[in-house]
């Protein structure tokens, strides 16, 4: 084809424009049309069997993928001739050489092992996610490294969508989806966390050093982890122990200014070249903070402390492991005096106030009221390979939790007051055993099958108020997990059954005033159902639908708690004259996720979800005040109602230069309470978080200070307006109002000879704004924090390899 070249000169730069704009177009509308497929799976050469995680590099470009857990991968081209590099641990790398020109292409590879055995290194990954279908985020790396020095729920809120119900500086506790407490389930290391967890003013008793890993499930998860997962489920991971020979380990050190909080956690753990199975780990975690100071005042009695430890020793082979694991977690935490008064006018004149009537200077002292509680975790598991059939699975665990709580007035009873014993002293024990069969992946799917079992029993000590009445509960359930995996699509269902027995022993009065025991016995069946799908769209587009149907029983304190609780009144339904008994929830929870991925610049994920809970259990505040002889208490009683959840999760990430990162994060939840046709009350108000880092480019020889960055950003919450009608009437205190935050982060590694010291100094509410979150239970009574600098260092140790 002949083109004539214009002769007049404006006529050339119009033709050349056009040209540019020509080819532009056609490589933006190039890049959609690379389509064609190349796919197959890898596995090793001499047994066949898969190898998930293998890398495929396409060279000279910046594509690449991983294999899944059957090990196929898929890769999207466009025509040409291309090389690529397929690798695995332990196994020499092998070259695929293809050229692609209009159809799909199956290439299946097999790696030889490598007799090369590398010494002398220690290399350390991320763990690959098995596939699913949920929506999950996860805290990890750099990201987990900035939470250092809070407490779990805290540190949770940098996922999308994780709120917190706090009570003062020391409690929180993760609100998933506008979830919380009975329907979010931790698991530590694996067990499912047993306590007090009913308590809106007890924050899990997780120590947060010792994980590697903080994954969040959001949504139902019932079918896996028990049918009270409703709202989600919050996954503490540690690293799995050292399989290298050698002797290592990590120093974190935290300090903070605001509330001269200290923290120091040290972790050591080793692996014998004379007995490579054979591996241990030793964890321990000290924390202590003073009185917290909000703009222009301190909190009295706000300090915390903890001592904390684990352990934990495994012997593994190929064919068969077994590991042992125990935890310890003690924690002490100050209740905020302005939440107690002696009559109703006092308690009227606390709140709403500026600052509270007592206020004090900086101490580490913690005086009545306060909490102590100690958590211990046993947990034996071992696992063997049944053939070419799968694996067997087989976890035990025992867990107690003693928690003793101390009024800000000594107890009425002399003798307990001379012991300096606590008006609430309470002990949960529970077992937990769980038997899972995997099986091996066959034609496409993989799946699991197990039984569970859990013994509870709850008591308080003679002399103990009975606030939470004594309790029995044996559950014991089956569950079922499929998927089945094919090129772009993932499918996955389950099934589950729980059966639940709650004994309850409670004392009472009858009509002339005389005790007795009331003795009561609640019988469930609750089933639970979930299916899932993902689909591949494209190299960097993935689009997941789940939906999930569960019963969830309800509590014993939902039922029958009763009394005062940190410095509350709270009742059960059951005990409300004229309530109708509780009955169990039943949600039908639906999530639709998208999610872009693998992009050299632009990533992120949305999730949109709904939640109808029929017969949805919930705590209000009512008025008038409750006065009792220990003084006047806001009152807050459980009720019964249906309400729907509806909202989305934002997260993603846009690298503007190479160098220059701008992050966004956001999450919007709307409840309705269907029966009343009106909004929920303490459901999340919207929020919102934006930040830009910038990493400095490593130039000439590397020095003392290598990989530095700065991060500068803004968290804005909006005044939560969707309250129920007459809200005044209902509650003491209107929402209050939106707030936004500055914070700035710097940080780096200074390499101190071999040493990498890993810094960071981040600044929270630098401009020292004052504010109240509708979530905290003393936003009746306080400010939050004011400006906060933080200090991290973690220290990578290694001591030797032998």
């Amino acid at each position: 084809m002949l083109f004539r070249v214009p002769a007049a000169p404006g006529a050339a730069w119009r033709w050349l424009w056009l040209l540019l704009l020509w080819r532009a177009a056609q490589a933006a509308s190039a890049q959609p049309g690379c389509t064609l497929t190349v796919s197959g799976r890898v596995a090793d050469h001499e047994s066949r069997a898969a190898l998930p995680g293998a890398t495929l590099v396409v060279l000279g470009s910046q594509q690449a993928t991983q294999t899944d857990v059957d090990g196929h991968y898929h890769l999207e081209l466009c025509p040409g001739t291309y090389r690529v590099q397929v690798s695995f641990v332990g196994y020499a790398p092998e070259m695929l050489d293809l050229r692609l020109t209009t159809a799909p292409v199956v290439r299946d590879v097999q790696l030889h092992p490598d007799a090369v055995l590398l010494r002398g290194a220690v290399v350390r990954g991320e763990r690959l996610a098995v596939p699913t279908t949920q929506t999950t985020a996860a805290l990890t790396g750099q990201a987990l490294q900035q939470t250092r020095g809070q407490a779990l729920g805290e540190a949770l809120q940098r996922v999308s969508g994780v709120t917190a119900i706090q009570t003062g500086p020391g409690i929180f506790k993760p609100m998933i989806h506008g979830l919380h407490s009975n329907r979010v389930t931790l698991l530590n290391n694996g067990v499912r966390q047993e306590g007090q967890q009913w308590g809106v003013e007890h924050g899990p008793e997780i120590d947060p050093f010792i994980a590697s890993r903080l994954t969040v499930v959001k949504g139902a998860a019932s079918v896996r982890y028990g049918s009270d997962a409703i709202g989600g489920v919050v996954l503490v991971e540690p690293e799995p122990l050292r399989d290298s020979a050698g002797v290592g380990g990590e120093l974190n050190l935290v300090g903070m200014s605001n509330n001269g909080l200290g923290a120091a956690s040290a972790t050591l753990e080793g692996n014998f070249r004379q007995l490579p199975a054979l591996s241990w780990r030793a964890q321990g975690t000290l924390r202590k903070a003073g009185t917290m100071r909000a703009p222009g005042y301190y909190l009295k009695n706000s300090g915390f402390e903890e001592g904390n430890f684990s352990g934990a020793v495994g012997w593994k082979k190929d064919a068969y492991g077994v590991e042992a694991f125990y935890s310890q977690f003690n924690s002490r935490i100050g209740i905020l005096p302005a939440a107690h008064a002696g009559n109703q006018s006092d308690l009227l004149l606390a709140v709403g106030r500026e600052r509270p009537l007592e206020t004090t200077g900086f101490s580490y002292d913690i005086i009545r009221a306060y909490q102590q509680v100690r958590h211990d975790v046993a947990k034996l598991s071992g696992f063997v390979r049944t053939g070419n059939a799968g694996r067997l699975q087989l976890t035990l665990s025992h867990q107690t939790d003693f928690r003793d709580e101390y009024d800000k007035s000594r107890p009425r009873n002399d003798e307990r007051a001379a012991a300096g014993k606590p008006e609430l002293s309470y002990t949960n024990r529970t077992s937990i055993g769980e038997l899972l069969w995997e099986h091996r992946p066959w034609h496409g799917f993989t799946g699991s099958v197990g039984v569970s079992g859990t013994y509870q029993a709850n008591r308080y000590a003679a002399g103990s108020r009975q606030f939470i009445p004594f309790y029995t509960n044996l559950t014991g359930g089956a569950f079922l997990i499929e998927k089945w995996q094919q090129g772009r699509w993932l499918l996955e269902g389950g099934l589950r059954l729980d059966r639940r027995d709650l004994a309850v022993r409670r004392a009472d009065r009858d009509t002339t005033g005389a005790f007795f025991v009331d003795r009561t016995r609640f019988q469930y069946t609750t089933p639970a159902a979930s299916l899932g799908a993902t689909y591949d769209a494209s190299a960097h587009l993935t689009l997941g639908l789940n939906a999930g149907l569960t019963r969830r029983a309800p509590a014993a304190n939902e039922r029958f708690s009763d009394g005062v609780h940190n410095g509350m009144y709270e009742l059960g339904n059951d005990l409300v004259p004229g309530n109708a008994p509780l009955t169990p929830e039943t949600a039908l929870n639906v999530g639709l996720t998208a999610t872009w991925h693998h992009n050299l610049r632009f990533n992120g994920e949305l999730t949109v979800y709904q939640n109808r809970i029929r017969g949805f259990i919930y705590q209000v505040p009512l008025l008038p005040l409750v006065q009792t002889i220990r003084g006047a208490h806001i009152s807050w009683q459980f009720l019964q109602t249906d309400a729907t959840f509806r909202g989305l999760d934002l997260s993603s990430s846009y690298l503007l230069t190479p160098q220059l990162l701008l992050n966004l994060k956001g999450s919007v939840v709307r409840t309705r309470d269907t029966r009343a046709n009106e909004w929920q009350i303490l459901m999340p108000a919207d929020r919102a978080e934006v930040s830009v880092r910038y990493d400095w480019p490593a130039t000439g020889p590397a020095g003392r200070l290598r990989s530095p960055y700065a991060q500068l950003g803004g968290v804005a919450v909006a005044r939560q307006t969707r309250v129920p009608r007459n809200y005044e009437a209902r509650d003491l205190l209107a929402p209050p109002a939106g707030y936004g935050l500055l914070n700035l982060e710097l940080g780096g590694t200074l390499h101190w000879g071999r040493l990498p010291l890993e810094l960071s100094v981040a600044g929270s509410n630098l401009l020292n704004h004052r504010y109240r979150d509708y979530l905290n239970r003393y936003r009746y009574f306080t400010d939050e924090m004011g400006r906060n600098v933080t200090l991290r260092v973690r220290v990578p140790l290694e001591f030797s390899r032998r």
